[in-house]
């Protein structure tokens, strides 16, 4: 990784490891199996100004050069000691605050933005919904213009951070005829009569983050909260999303991370036949092909990364950059488990925890063959 870095970049992962490892991973495996959201360590993190990497001091940001990589590594250390905290920063941090800096006016930001990146506030966006996945276009949820502003109604699902969010920035067509084209994004406040929460959707992967269906009905947006141009302003944040998937694939390459150290030492402390399994080559050959998996998915994201912060187009870059580190934490962690013997089907082993962790990034921001499907396009297929 020092092959990216630079003196100032490699403190900045010094610090934030150090967190990692005082305060977030001895409490990653109550996390999982409670389930809640970690509010005082959100709030903590908060505090100590990791939520405004990407944005400038002026909103009470960092202000830095290179922030994609910069945020690259608040990701991975993340995701190192749990995946599931690193998934509520990461939607938090990046695609809820990222559509009100870019298209909210000055008083928005001064009310949702500031707070937020003080971890005073949670974030989320909600665009998937239960007839539209990968189909965007076939968003149902109706913006209804009416004096003042938007009515708002219909359903949203998979929304993380949704059980917890202060404000949602939510997908709604003002013309299903115009498909893409008619999409706009609107902040709606959590306290919005007509907002519901429906449900807590349970998931086998990243317990302490949440996914939540959400209900508007008649929820009412003001002008001012409409992000962006009535109509069109989806494509802008889907294309924002592009980078989110290095993000995406910085996670996955946090969670291998941990499987691998776990492995390893796993190797050289468990002994059987009278010496320590790392001395066989079966063992030897799964962690060095791990090591290489994660070797591909460091170089490869830290890339994209550095492309994002030249301003340089990373459509395919960024899909490439969530297959290789995403699928390929996912076989880590498999060898992980395998490493671990019947022991990583324990609860009391982490390594079960990482291999149920690292579907997230498999899924989460588009599937691995939707990524497969953008890259083909952009190789004119």
């Amino acid at each position: 990784m020092h092959l990216f870095l630079d003196a100032e970049q490699r403190e900045f992962q010094r610090h934030i490891a150090r967190w990692v490892d005082e305060r977030l991973a001895p409490q990653a495996d109550a996390l999982d199996r409670s389930g809640e959201f970690p509010r005082e360590l959100f709030r903590e993190l908060g505090g100590l100004g990791y939520y405004g990497v990407l944005y400038p001091e002026a909103y009470g940001g960092s202000g830095l050069e290179r922030p994609y990589v910069y945020y690259m590594i608040l990701c991975e250390e993340l995701a190192r000691g749990s995946l599931g905290f690193a998934a509520i920063v990461g939607m938090h941090a990046s695609a809820a605050t990222h559509a009100i800096y870019s298209w909210g006016s000055e008083a928005l930001r001064q009310r949702y933005l500031v707070p937020a990146i003080r971890g005073e506030l949670v974030g989320a966006l909600a665009i998937t919904e239960p007839n539209a996945g990968s189909d965007a276009a076939a968003i149902r949820t109706r913006a209804v213009k009416v004096e003042g502003g938007y009515r708002l109604t219909g359903n949203k699902i998979f929304t993380s951070n949704g059980t917890i969010a202060d404000f949602v920035n939510v997908a709604a067509t003002t013309d299903p005829a115009k498909r893409l084209k008619g999409i706009g994004l609107f902040l709606v406040d959590a306290k919005t009569p007509g907002f519901k929460v429906s449900r807590r959707l349970e998931k086998f992967t990243t317990h302490c983050s949440d996914a939540a269906e959400l209900s508007f009905d008649e929820v009412f947006v003001p002008d001012e909260c409409r992000l962006g141009a009535e109509e069109g302003s989806f494509l802008n944040a889907y294309k924002a999303l592009t980078v989110d998937r290095i993000h995406t694939a910085a996670l996955a390459l946090g969670v291998g991370r941990a499987a691998y150290d776990a492995a390893l030492q796993y190797a050289k402390d468990r002994e059987q036949f009278g010496q320590p399994i790392g001395k066989f080559q079966a063992v030897q050959f799964k962690l060095v092909d791990m090591l290489a998996k994660l070797e591909q998915a460091r170089l490869y994201t830290y890339y994209a990364a550095s492309l994002a912060d030249e301003g340089r187009p990373i459509t395919q870059e960024a899909a490439l950059a969530k297959i290789i580190a995403a699928d390929g934490a996912n076989e880590v962690c498999q060898k992980a488990l395998n490493i671990f013997g019947g022991y990583g089907l324990m609860n009391e082993f982490p390594v079960q925890r990482y291999l149920r962790d690292s579907y997230f990034p498999m899924v989460g921001g588009g599937t691995s063959d939707i990524m497969r499907l953008i890259v083909a396009r952009q190789l004119g297929l």
